[in-house]
C-alpha cells in the first residue's frame, strides 16, 4: 500500500468520525487490531476497547482538527488538536456557570494494511512521532 493510499484511508476515518459516522470508522479497523498508548506497560487495545473508546470520544463532544498526516509505506504519523468544554462535576445545574475550556493534543503512528487500520501507536509528542517513523523535524 503506498503512502497516498495510506493517507487517504486515515483522512476518510477521520472524515467518518466527525460526522459522526461511526459505521465507517469501524469497517476501517481491521479485527485484529492492536492500539498501543504512550505508557509502554499498558497492553494493546483490541478491537472491542478501540471502538468502546472511539464511541466514548465522539459522545465527548471535542472538536477535533487534523493538523498532520504525514505518510510513510503503510504508517502514517497523525498530529490532532481536541477542544471543547468540560463540566463542573461537582455542579448538577443544567447550565452552569463554571465550565472549563480544555485543549489537547495527540500524536499517534498508524499502520494501515490492506485499507484497514492495523495498529495505532501513541506518542507523547511529535519529534517522538518522527522519530518512530524514521524522519526528523527538518524533512517537514
Amino acid at each position: 500500500m503506498s503512502s497516498r493510499e495510506s493517507v487517504d484511508t486515515i483522512l476518510h476515518g477521520y472524515r467518518a468520525f466527525i460526522a459522526g459516522d461511526l459505521g465507517t470508522v469501524a469497517e476501517l479497523l481491521d479485527p485484529d487490531i492492536e492500539w498501543f498508548g504512550v505508557a509502554p506497560e499498558q497492553p494493546p487495545a483490541d478491537l472491542e476497547e478501540v471502538q468502546t473508546m472511539l464511541t466514548a470520544r465522539h459522545a465527548d463532544g471535542y472538536r477535533i482538527e487534523l493538523e498532520r498526516c504525514i505518510g510513510k509505506g503503510e504508517d502514517v504519523l497523525v498530529a490532532f488538536r481536541a477542544a471543547g468544554v468540560e463540566k463542573d462535576r461537582d455542579d448538577d445545574r443544567p447550565l452552569q456557570s463554571r465550565r472549563t475550556f480544555t485543549i489537547g493534543r495527540y500524536w499517534a503512528i498508524v499502520t494501515v494494511h490492506d485499507g484497514r487500520v492495523v495498529r495505532v501507536h501513541d506518542y507523547p509528542g511529535l519529534t517522538p512521532g518522527l522519530e518512530a517513523l524514521g524522519l526528523d523535524e527538518s524533512a517537514l
